[in-house]
């Protein structure tokens, strides 16, 4: 016999078509859903890039390059953050370190300090290629780190073609013609510095010829003073003489009683004449001075002869002197004013003499400042020549160091530095290949669905009260253990605290599971498992987990505050990061909240139910327990 109906409960046939069609919907709407909300979210990802807060570090040096200051990692900086292809906020390392792995900028780059120093350095045959430093953490984004590797690649391009192969080619081309001119700059230095050598040889013998000259210049001085007071007694001695003529033509009649003295007298003056005008007259010749007989130096030399002569004729018996004593009286008169012309010539003698004293003073002084001037000279070629000396080995030096290129060598070389930069990427937490990176996200999305999933699979009945927690928290607890042990075996991470990570792991599936059972409790076991796995799809896009939040449309955006996964995320990854401040302890808050409310929810629901459904019979009761569950009571064998 069959069971009764029981009064406000669907039949058997209309409860199994209604569950027929909710399988149906879920089997075709929810795949339509999901890729509806994945074509909505992600429909032209790459406008939404500019909304990357991304930490971009300038620690370049800089270099100097042939005389000018090269700032390369400040024009790269300055031209990254005016690009706006991503939010570039310029800060130090110390904020750009922190930022990356606690998750306010999604990954950074960072120009080294060698930066300038390594594109400075594509002029030389060793030169090294600049490096860009890009540090990346899975932990942000899963997929932030790949649209990053596409952004820095664009970065790495974009700086390389600022030089390009052309550019670099004519730098070594002209490297190579500065190494030529530097050659032939040496070649002249050291010539100029043979050239100097020998100056300096010349300069030291100048120099030493100049003292010679001087000494000598100085003795000329000396005896042309003596030659003047010679000269001007010989003035004196001459009127001297043109006045004893004058006696002698007076008193020739004495003269010839005198002859032998006077005689005496003439080889006297003969003697005094050779010894003062003999010297004066070599020294005049010497000198290179003029000996014609209008000249000095020829009136001396005549004055020596004469005097010779006159000696000869008044002291030798076999003189026409002596023979001619009588012509002498007849040419007394004659003798007399042959003196007196002696006299005149004496006395401009003396005053040739005296001039002569006073060219030979200002000779004595030009040479004393020749002969500084050329010890000077000689200092200064030194020096000329020492200076000579070190040009040629620094030029000698400097073309050794500029690179010499062959025809293919300069190919090869301008085609490696077409592409100066290289990037030097590391990731804190890889999530590739199930890596530690991978661990917030994927542990958190497994937790809730296991959540999800623990309802629609377990059916607790009215009777069980609180007690109905006891097996899906069992359950929760042994799948919380072994996500916390895949983690570590499996996907490699490394917690500073394994029971902190457990713990947080135990805090995210009491989220899940208290959550879960309040959908299930509200919407009964399919509608409400379908309900919480449509907003874990929503929170798949909503929570920045797997996509950046900034490129998610603005419902999205304004959603991410308010989904579960967001703290369940950020709890987990503090917990593998070792961070315990501001932000892990309210996510911790945020997820307490979750599970004291959902349960609180759930006992108010349930309340409500009992009130507003009076059943007194046990199978009626039972019935409405099944209803509640989304189940059909009359599959159950104890039910039939």
């Amino acid at each position: 016999m069959a069971a009764a109906a029981t009064p406000g409960v669907p039949d058997q046939p209309t409860r199994r078509v209604h569950l027929n069609r909710a399988v149906l919907a879920a089997i075709v709407i929810a795949p339509l859903a999901l890729i509806g909300f994945y074509m909505w979210a992600l429909w032209n990802p790459g406008d939404t890039l500019d909304r990357l807060p991304v930490a971009i570090v300038n620690n370049d040096a800089g270099a100097d390059l042939d005389g000018t200051r090269l700032e390369a990692g400040k024009e790269v900086a300055a031209s990254l953050v005016e690009s706006g292809d991503v939010a570039w906020q310029e800060v130090d390392l110390e904020r750009a370190t922190a930022g990356v792995e606690d998750g306010e900028y999604y990954f950074s780059l960072v120009i080294p300090q060698d930066f300038s120093a390594d594109i400075a350095s594509a002029g030389s045959a060793d030169a090294q290629k600049a490096r860009l430093e890009v540090v990346y953490n899975d932990h942000n984004s899963l997929v932030a780190t790949p649209v990053g590797e596409g952004l820095m690649a664009q970065v790495r391009s974009a700086v390389s073609e600022s030089i390009g192969e052309q550019s670099v080619d004519q730098v070594l081309v002209g490297l190579g013609d500065v190494g030529k001119g530097l050659e032939e700059a040496a070649s002249g230095a050291r010539q100029l510095s043979a050239g100097t050598g020998e100056a300096l040889s010349g300069t030291t013998q100048l120099a030493d010829g100049s003292v010679e000259l001087s000494a000598g210049l100085s003795e000329a001085y000396a005896g042309s003073g003596e030659l003047a007071a010679g000269t001007s007694e010989l003035a004196a001695g001459s009127d001297e003489a043109a006045a004893g003529a004058t006696e002698l033509k007076d008193g020739l009649a004495q003269l010839v009683s005198g002859t032998d003295e006077l005689g005496a007298g003439a080889k006297q003056i003969s003697e005094v004449i050779d010894t003062v005008v003999g010297p004066l007259v070599d020294t005049m010749v010497a000198a290179g001075l003029p000996v014609g007989d209008e000249d000095v130096a020829g009136q001396l030399k005549q004055l020596r002869e004469g005097a010779r002569e006159l000696a000869f004729q008044l002291s030798d018996p076999s003189a026409d002197y002596r023979g001619g004593l009588q012509s002498a009286a007849a040419g007394a008169g004659e003798l007399s004013g042959g003196l007196g012309q002696l006299a005149d010539g004496a006395h401009q003698l003396d005053a040739g003499a005296a001039e002569l004293n006073s060219g030979l003073g200002q000779l004595d002084a030009g040479g004393v400042q020749l002969r500084d001037g050329l010890g000077e000279l000689e200092v200064g070629v030194g020096q000329l020549d020492d200076g000579s000396a070190e040009l040629a080995k620094g030029l000698a030096d400097g073309a050794a160091q500029v690179p010499a290129f062959t025809p293919d060598e300069r190919k090869a070389t301008a085609a490696m530095l077409a592409s100066p930069v290289n990037l030097s990427p590391q990731n804190l937490n890889v999530a590739a290949g199930f890596g530690p990176g991978a661990v917030p996200v994927v542990m958190s999305v497994a937790l809730f669905l296991l959540g999800i999933l623990i309802w629609f699979v377990i059916r607790p009945t009215r009777r069980d009260g609180l007690r109905r927690y006891r097996l899906p928290a069992a359950i929760m607890a042994g799948g919380a253990v072994l996500a916390s042990i895949a983690a570590i075996t499996l996907a490699g991470a490394e917690p500073p605290s394994v029971v902190m990570m457990v713990a947080a792991m135990l805090l995210i599936g009491a989220a899940a599971l208290a959550l879960g059972r309040m959908f299930t409790a509200v919407f009964g076991a399919v509608n409400g498992t379908f309900i919480a796995l449509g907003l874990l799809m929503v929170q798949l896009f909503s929570f920045g987990g797997v996509f950046p939040i900034e490129q998610m449309p603005q419902p999205f955006r304004w959603l991410q505050a308010l989904m579960p996964l967001t703290y369940a995320r950020n709890a987990l990854r503090m917990t593998l990061s070792g961070y315990y401040g501001p932000r892990f302890w309210f996510a911790v808050l945020v997820l307490l909240a979750l599970v004291a409310a959902s349960v609180a929810v759930t006992i108010w629901w349930r309340r409500r139910t009992e009130d507003a459904v009076a059943v007194t019979d046990e199978d009626g009761l039972d019935e409405l327990d099944d209803l509640e569950a989304g189940e059909d009571p009359t599959l159950e064998p104890s039910r039939v």
